[in-house]
């Protein structure tokens, strides 16, 4: 699963996409969404649209995509499943046109079935439709995501 990812290339795309990164009030704010993926509240269901929509760019569960709240809840149970720890610190923030952002982070890990820890550059490309997140999609590659919307 990982052993295919060219992870040289992947810390040179997300260092190169930090320098025009926010990494100050904007980015507070993303880490409070965060916050409430994790604890998966009645508040969550507040954040999402009701057509939200994940989808998995990424060297796990790729091409997945997961629809509303039941979906949100299925993705998270689909990570469970595949790591015995798994943690998003988001660390930038790029704005795009529209109501898109990108949010540049390190994943880390400990995979189920060898223990091994893992810290790997990730983005996730938030969509935000009548004030709530409609669309999340998570990128390995950091190149994609900018291209997603259109921030090369």
């Amino acid at each position: 699963m990982y052993g295919q990812l060219d992870v040289e290339a992947l810390e040179k795309q997300f260092n190169a996409a930090m320098e025009e990164a926010d990494t100050g009030s904007a980015l507070d704010a993303v880490r409070r969404i965060y916050d409430e993926f994790e604890r998966q509240g009645e508040a969550l269901a507040a954040l999402l649209h009701p057509a939200f929509e994940a989808r998995m760019e990424t060297s796990f569960l790729d091409g997945k995509t997961y629809k509303g709240l039941r979906g949100f809840k299925k993705w998270r149970s689909d990570m469970e499943e595949l790591f015995e720890e798994e943690r998003f610190q988001p660390e930038g923030i790029r704005f795009a046109a529209g109501d898109r952002w990108v949010v540049l982070g390190r994943l880390q890990i400990r995979t189920k079935d060898d223990g091994d820890e893992l810290d790997l550059p990730l983005a996730h490309v938030f969509e935000q439709r009548d004030r709530k997140l409609a669309r999340f999609t998570a990128y390995s590659d950091i190149s994609a995501a900018l291209d997603s919307v259109g921030l090369r």
